[in-house]
């Protein structure tokens, strides 16, 4: 079922949250302290490990960051309408990864929330460094810790799975050996999704110290980062499952250059004289 009357009820009070934040923008520090206590005892609890947890946590934190940037009472609403409804899908996500972690349709609201949190993430970490003034190396490790962050549960999230669906499907009887063994595959299964997800962290750190010297706003120099992180995420992704093929990789930067050259073409040129 995807309607869960407890999970509805925790979106909500995290949209209320939000809601409150947006009437009272100098309450920032007090909505924060508040979303960071209502994910780590009331979500947690419910999502049961840690990189269950992470998605719902990140995505709070990051809906709250960018709502700060939006102006327009109704333009807000809006975005807490719409980070609601993520919220929900990354709770539920989770809630059924609790019960099933190779669950391949919670999987996906784990896949979405996760690209949407990076895309909360990216652009108000742009919007930040250019509405404050930031130095560019704050930005530059904002950037590298916020993509570990959230790219390191979602890929160890499918790394798992993918070892678990695996090593049923051989039908391995359930004896202390097998399960020592599987639980040291598992933890090198692990490690593999640790090591592409700092590269990932890495990459983009490089990436949008590039992409600050662009004369564009933190909306589109964020959607751009997203755009480039996307590609490499999803191969990395296909690369785990051993569905990559060199068809998917050139698609897909076929559809990041066009993509990106069409947002360049119409997007105003902020050119300091």
């Amino acid at each position: 079922m995807f309607l869960k009357f407890k999970l509805i009820i925790l979106s909500l009070i995290f949209a209320t949250g939000l809601g409150v934040f947006s009437w009272r923008a100098d309450w920032y520090f007090g909505v924060l302290g508040f979303l960071v206590f209502f994910n780590l005892f009331l979500i947690w609890p419910l999502s049961g490990k840690i990189r269950f947890l992470a998605i719902p946590f990140f995505l709070s934190i990051g809906s709250l960051n960018l709502l700060y940037l939006v102006d327009g009472q109704i333009e807000r609403a809006l975005f807490v309408g719409l980070a609601t409804i993520i919220y929900y899908l990354s709770l539920l996500g989770a809630y059924r990864l609790k019960l099933y972690d190779c669950d391949q349709t919670a999987q996906g609201m784990i896949n979405l929330a996760t690209i949407i949190t990076i895309f909360f993430w990216f652009v108000s970490n742009y919007g930040w460094y250019l509405n404050f003034a930031i130095d560019s190396w704050v930005l530059v490790v904002t950037f590298i810790a916020s993509t570990f962050l959230i790219t390191f549960p979602s890929l160890t999230i499918c790394f798992v799975a993918c070892y678990k669906i695996h090593y049923r499907q051989k039908k391995h009887k359930e004896t202390k050996k097998n399960f020592l063994i599987a639980l040291r595959q598992q933890l090198k299964v692990e490690k593999i999704a640790l090591f592409f997800s700092i590269i990932l962290a890495f990459i983009m750190g490089e990436i949008i110290w590039g992409l600050s010297f662009w004369p564009f706003g933190y909306l589109i120099t964020g959607m751009t980062a997203v755009i480039i992180f996307f590609l490499f995420w999803s191969v990395v992704r296909r690369f785990i499952m051993g569905r990559l093929t060199k068809k998917f990789v050139t698609v897909n930067i076929v559809m990041m250059l066009v993509l990106v050259t069409l947002m360049i073409l119409t997007s105003p040129w902020d050119i300091i004289k």
